[in-house]
Protein backbone atom coordinates (compact mmCIF):
# COMPACT_ATOMS: atom_id res chain seq x y z
CA UNK A 1 0.00 0.00 0.00
CA UNK A 2 1.05 3.32 -1.59
CA UNK A 3 0.07 6.53 1.71
CA UNK A 4 0.27 9.85 1.52
CA UNK A 5 -1.13 12.25 4.19
CA UNK A 6 -3.64 14.63 3.32
CA UNK A 7 -5.57 17.52 4.49
CA UNK A 8 -9.71 17.86 4.01
CA UNK A 9 -10.09 20.77 2.12
CA UNK A 10 -14.26 20.61 2.16
CA UNK A 11 -16.81 17.64 3.08
CA UNK A 12 -20.50 18.54 1.85
CA UNK A 13 -22.66 15.67 0.01
CA UNK A 14 -20.96 12.84 0.88
CA UNK A 15 -17.75 14.32 -1.52
CA UNK A 16 -14.61 14.71 0.35
CA UNK A 17 -12.11 16.75 -1.33
CA UNK A 18 -8.66 16.09 -0.06
CA UNK A 19 -4.90 17.97 -0.87
CA UNK A 20 -1.42 17.10 -0.54
CA UNK A 21 1.76 17.43 -1.43
CA UNK A 22 3.78 15.26 -3.81
CA UNK A 23 7.53 14.14 -2.01
CA UNK A 24 9.92 13.12 -4.47
CA UNK A 25 11.68 9.64 -3.17
CA UNK A 26 14.91 11.02 -3.68
CA UNK A 27 17.00 13.07 -1.29
CA UNK A 28 16.51 10.59 2.03
CA UNK A 29 19.73 9.11 1.84
CA UNK A 30 23.08 10.15 2.87
CA UNK A 31 24.44 10.79 -0.54
CA UNK A 32 21.55 13.14 -1.56
CA UNK A 33 24.01 16.30 -1.51
CA UNK A 34 26.53 14.71 -4.04
CA UNK A 35 24.16 12.95 -5.97
CA UNK A 36 23.10 14.64 -9.45
CA UNK A 37 19.20 13.19 -9.12
CA UNK A 38 19.11 14.15 -5.53
CA UNK A 39 20.42 17.69 -6.39
CA UNK A 40 17.71 17.83 -9.36
CA UNK A 41 14.98 16.96 -6.53
CA UNK A 42 15.44 19.58 -4.14
CA UNK A 43 15.35 22.15 -7.09
CA UNK A 44 11.71 21.15 -8.56
CA UNK A 45 9.09 22.67 -6.91
CA UNK A 46 6.70 19.93 -4.79
CA UNK A 47 3.38 19.40 -6.69
CA UNK A 48 0.24 19.82 -4.98
CA UNK A 49 -2.64 17.70 -5.58
CA UNK A 50 -6.23 17.65 -5.37
CA UNK A 51 -9.02 15.19 -5.23
CA UNK A 52 -13.06 14.96 -4.83
CA UNK A 53 -13.76 11.30 -3.99
CA UNK A 54 -17.07 9.47 -2.06
CA UNK A 55 -17.09 9.30 1.49
CA UNK A 56 -19.53 7.78 4.32
CA UNK A 57 -18.28 10.12 6.99
CA UNK A 58 -18.20 13.83 7.52
CA UNK A 59 -14.62 15.04 8.35
CA UNK A 60 -14.19 18.70 9.62
CA UNK A 61 -11.92 20.69 7.18
CA UNK A 62 -8.35 20.58 7.63
CA UNK A 63 -8.40 17.05 9.12
CA UNK A 64 -5.33 15.25 8.30
CA UNK A 65 -5.65 11.86 7.22
CA UNK A 66 -4.03 9.06 5.47
CA UNK A 67 -4.86 7.84 2.65
CA UNK A 68 -3.54 5.16 -0.22
CA UNK A 69 -3.46 2.98 -3.41
CA UNK A 70 -2.98 -0.26 -3.69
CA UNK A 71 0.50 -1.37 -5.55
CA UNK A 72 -1.25 -3.13 -7.79
CA UNK A 73 -4.21 -0.53 -8.90
CA UNK A 74 -1.01 1.91 -9.10
CA UNK A 75 0.66 -0.32 -11.36
CA UNK A 76 -2.97 -1.24 -13.57
CA UNK A 77 -3.39 2.36 -14.39
CA UNK A 78 0.08 3.73 -14.87
CA UNK A 79 0.21 1.21 -17.87
CA UNK A 80 -2.82 1.64 -19.54
CA UNK A 81 -1.81 5.50 -19.30
CA UNK A 82 1.53 5.27 -20.48
CA UNK A 83 1.74 2.40 -22.53
CA UNK A 84 -2.07 2.75 -24.76
CA UNK A 85 -0.21 5.94 -26.44
CA UNK A 86 2.73 4.53 -27.25
CA UNK A 87 1.53 1.01 -28.24
CA UNK A 88 -1.56 3.03 -30.58
CA UNK A 89 1.06 5.50 -31.56
CA UNK A 90 3.11 2.91 -32.93
CA UNK A 91 0.68 0.75 -34.42
CA UNK A 92 -0.50 3.55 -36.58
CA UNK A 93 3.22 4.70 -37.70
CA UNK A 94 3.90 1.41 -38.70
CA UNK A 95 0.29 1.01 -40.96
CA UNK A 96 0.95 4.38 -42.36
CA UNK A 97 4.59 3.33 -42.89
CA UNK A 98 2.99 0.35 -45.44
CA UNK A 99 0.11 2.34 -46.45
CA UNK A 100 1.85 5.50 -47.83
CA UNK A 101 5.73 4.75 -47.21
CA UNK A 102 5.92 8.79 -46.55
CA UNK A 103 7.71 9.81 -43.73
CA UNK A 104 6.01 12.88 -43.30
CA UNK A 105 2.38 11.02 -42.87
CA UNK A 106 4.16 8.34 -40.95
CA UNK A 107 5.02 10.92 -37.80
CA UNK A 108 1.46 12.26 -38.26
CA UNK A 109 -0.04 9.35 -38.02
CA UNK A 110 2.77 7.81 -34.70
CA UNK A 111 1.52 10.98 -33.24
CA UNK A 112 -2.22 11.11 -34.23
CA UNK A 113 -1.96 7.32 -32.87
CA UNK A 114 -0.74 8.73 -29.22
CA UNK A 115 -3.28 11.12 -29.32
CA UNK A 116 -6.10 8.73 -29.73
CA UNK A 117 -4.25 6.08 -27.50
CA UNK A 118 -4.04 8.86 -24.21
CA UNK A 119 -7.87 9.12 -25.13
CA UNK A 120 -8.90 5.92 -24.74
CA UNK A 121 -6.86 5.30 -21.83
CA UNK A 122 -7.86 8.80 -20.23
CA UNK A 123 -11.76 7.08 -20.57
CA UNK A 124 -10.66 3.95 -19.23
CA UNK A 125 -9.29 5.22 -16.33
CA UNK A 126 -12.34 7.62 -15.80
CA UNK A 127 -14.59 4.52 -15.83
CA UNK A 128 -12.44 2.55 -13.39
CA UNK A 129 -13.18 2.39 -9.47
CA UNK A 130 -11.53 4.87 -7.15
CA UNK A 131 -8.74 2.96 -5.60
CA UNK A 132 -7.50 5.73 -3.29
CA UNK A 133 -9.03 4.59 0.28
CA UNK A 134 -9.00 6.22 3.34
CA UNK A 135 -6.57 4.43 5.97
CA UNK A 136 -7.40 6.77 9.11
CA UNK A 137 -7.36 10.11 10.91
CA UNK A 138 -4.40 11.22 11.94
CA UNK A 139 -5.73 14.30 14.20
CA UNK A 140 -8.51 17.06 14.98
CA UNK A 141 -8.13 19.78 11.99
CA UNK A 142 -5.10 22.26 11.86
CA UNK A 143 -5.90 25.80 13.47
CA UNK A 144 -4.82 28.71 11.04
CA UNK A 145 -4.19 25.72 8.25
Amino acid sequence: MIEAVARVEACDAGQLTLSWTSQSACGHCQQSDECGTGIVAKALVPKQNRLTMPSSRDYPVGTLIRVGIGEQDLLTISAAIYLLPLLTGILLAVLAQLAWNSEGLTILSALAGGGVGFLFARRWAERQPRPLVILGELGPPIEGA
